[in-house]
C-alpha cells in the first residue's frame, strides 16, 4: 500500500467532545500524527457517556474511544501558568492547532492565535464554535440541539403544525466535523503554495445553515419561507416512511416518476390505484398526499420489510429498511464494507469502531486505538519536545502534568 498522504503533518489538538475530535481522527488515520492535550483536572465530558460493558470510567467510554482512534495522547494542565511553555513548544513542532473551548479560553492560557504564531508563523489555528469568535453571540455557549436552533434547522424538521424539533443525536458535531477537515486541508493547501499559515474562525451554526440550500435560495429568491412537512417532499409522492408487517418494523419509499409509482403499486398488488385521477400524476398526489399515504400504508403493513424492500429494488424503486443500530449491525452488506474496524484498547480490550465511510484502493488507513488519558505524555515530552526525565518529574510535582 502506498503512503498516507498527511505522513510529516502534525496536529496539536486542544479540542473536545465531538467536533475536533471526529475531525482530528480521520486526519490521523490518514497519517497525521495527532497530540491530544487533555487534563485531569477538567476532562473531555465525552469520557464518561457509554462506559463499556457497564463500567464508567475515564478510560471505558466507548463513545470517546470510537471517535479519538489515530493520535497520541497527553496531559497538560493549561490553567498551570507553566504549562504555556509545553503547549507552545508543542505548536512550534506542529502544522495545525486545533480547539473548541469558549471564546477567550485559549487567549485566557496565553494560546491564542497571534501568541501561537510568534512560536511558529506558519502554524494554521482552527478554532470552532457554536457562533463564531467574534460579533454579539460570540461568547454563547451552546451545543449540538442549540446550534441546530439558531442555524434554522429546528424549523424545518418535525410535522406541520407542531413544534420545531432537532434531528436527534450528536448531529450536526459530526458533520461540522467533516467540514472541519475540509477546511483544513484547504488551508495546508494555500500554506504549502505560499508558505503562510491562517486562522480558521469555524462557526458551526453557519456550517449547519450552509447545508440547508433549498431553504435559504427559496426565501433569497422567492422571499418564501419553509416551514416543516414531516417525511414528505415536494417534488415526490409518496415520500415517506410506511409500516411494514410486524411490530414497529418500517420501510422507506420515495417515488420520482409515473413508472415508478405504477411499478410500486404493482408490487403492493394494487395496480388499480395508478389509475385512479387522485393519484395519476405528481401533481395529483401531491394534492392528495394524505389519502395517497394511506392507501400505501394499508398495503405495506400487509408485507415483511425485507422481502418488500428487496421486491421494490427489483423494480428499481428507491426502498429501504428503516434500520435501527441492531438492524444496522446485522446487515451483512454493511458488516463487509469495511467500515467497522476491529481494535485492541488498552482497558476496554478488543472492540469494533466505525472507521472511515470510503475504501481506498491504494492506500490502507492507520487505524490505532484512542489512547488512555494522558498515554504517551512522557514519549511526546521527551521524544518530540526535549524535556528530560527530572524536568518532567518536576512537571507532575508541580501539578502541571496532570
Amino acid at each position: 500500500m502506498g503512503q498516507l498522504p498527511f505522513e510529516g503533518i502534525r496536529v496539536a489538538d486542544f479540542g473536545w467532545i465531538f467536533a475536533i475530535p471526529h475531525a482530528t481522527a480521520w486526519l490521523g488515520s490518514l497519517g497525521a500524527e495527532v497530540v491530544r492535550v487533555e487534563s485531569t483536572l477538567a476532562p473531555d465530558i465525552v469520557r464518561f457517556l457509554g462506559g463499556t460493558d457497564g463500567m464508567v470510567g475515564i478510560n471505558r467510554s466507548g463513545m470517546y474511544n470510537s471517535i479519538n482512534f489515530s493520535r497520541r495522547g497527553i496531559v497538560l494542565n493549561l490553567a498551570h501558568p507553566e504549562a504555556r511553555e509545553v503547549a507552545l513548544r508543542l505548536v512550534a513542532k506542529s502544522d495545525i492547532a486545533t480547539e473548541n473551548f469558549t471564546v477567550g479560553n485559549m487567549k485566557k492560557f496565553g494560546l491564542s492565535y497571534d501568541e501561537l504564531r510568534a512560536v511558529k508563523p506558519d502554524i494554521i489555528m482552527l478554532s470552532g464554535t457554536p457562533l463564531g469568535q467574534t460579533g454579539p453571540y460570540a461568547n454563547t455557549v451552546g451545543f449540538g440541539p442549540t446550534t441546530q436552533a439558531f442555524a434554522g434547522m429546528c424549523h424545518l424538521t418535525g410535522y406541520p403544525d407542531s413544534f420545531p424539533c432537532g434531528i436527534g443525536g450528536t448531529w450536526p458535531d459530526f458533520a461540522v466535523g467533516v467540514a472541519m477537515v475540509f477546511f483544513m486541508l484547504a488551508a495546508l493547501h494555500y500554506r504549502d503554495a505560499s508558505g503562510e499559515g491562517q486562522y480558521l474562525d469555524l462557526s458551526m451554526a453557519e456550517t449547519v445553515t450552509a447545508m440547508l440550500p433549498e431553504a435559504m435560495m427559496d426565501y433569497f429568491l422567492n422571499w418564501r419561507e419553509q416551514g416543516p412537512i414531516g417525511n414528505r417532499a415536494e417534488s415526490m409522492a409518496p415520500h415517506g416512511v410506511f409500516p411494514s408487517r410486524g411490530d414497529d418494523r418500517w420501510i422507506a419509499i420515495a417515488i420520482a416518476t409515473e413508472e415508478e409509482f405504477g411499478a410500486l403499486c404493482e408490487v403492493l398488488g394494487v395496480p388499480v390505484l395508478a389509475t385512479d385521477r387522485r393519484f395519476t400524476r405528481l401533481a395529483q398526489r401531491l394534492a392528495n398526499v394524505e389519502a395517497l399515504e394511506a392507501e400505501i400504508a394499508a398495503r405495506t403493513k400487509t408485507f415483511d420489510r425485507d422481502e418488500l424492500v428487496a421486491r421494490l429494488r427489483e423494480h428499481g424503486i428507491a426502498a429501504g429498511p428503516v434500520y435501527g443500530p441492531v438492524d444496522l449491525m446485522q446487515d451483512s452488506a454493511f458488516l463487509a464494507s469495511g467500515m467497522l474496524v476491529e481494535l485492541e484498547h488498552g482497558e476496554s480490550g478488543r472492540r469494533i469502531v466505525p472507521g472511515l465511510p470510503a475504501g481506498f484502493s491504494a492506500m490502507k488507513p492507520d487505524y490505532r486505538p484512542a489512547p488512555t488519558i494522558g498515554q504517551d505524555t512522557d514519549e511526546v515530552l521527551s521524544g518530540l519536545l526535549g524535556f528530560s526525565a527530572d524536568e518532567i518529574a518536576m512537571m507532575r510535582e508541580k501539578k502541571i502534568l496532570m
